[in-house]
């Protein structure tokens, strides 16, 4: 099963935020880094790659994965 939210395929809920395709740690696969700190791009903040989701985020995940198979999520900003 999967569920985009704002256009980024998930195909499970991310553990970590590390895991979340909207981190962005700007390192790749050959410099990792497990307390890499990097940019959550959905909320504009910064988190270490080794935490839990905020919990808005496992409500959004939650939300997100009672979709169809497909269906798309999209959050906006106030």
């Amino acid at each position: 099963m999967y569920v985009y939210i704002n256009d980024e395929k998930f195909t499970e809920e991310p553990l970590t935020c590390g895991s979340c395709p909207f981190f962005s740690s700007g390192r790749n696969a050959m410099t990792p880094s497990a307390s890499a700190k990097g940019h959550c791009r959905l909320f504009d903040e910064m988190h270490n790659s080794y935490i839990t989701p905020p919990r808005r985020c496992h409500k959004l995940f939650k939300k997100a994965f009672t979709f169809r198979e497909g269906e798309k999520l999209v959050i906006t900003a106030n």
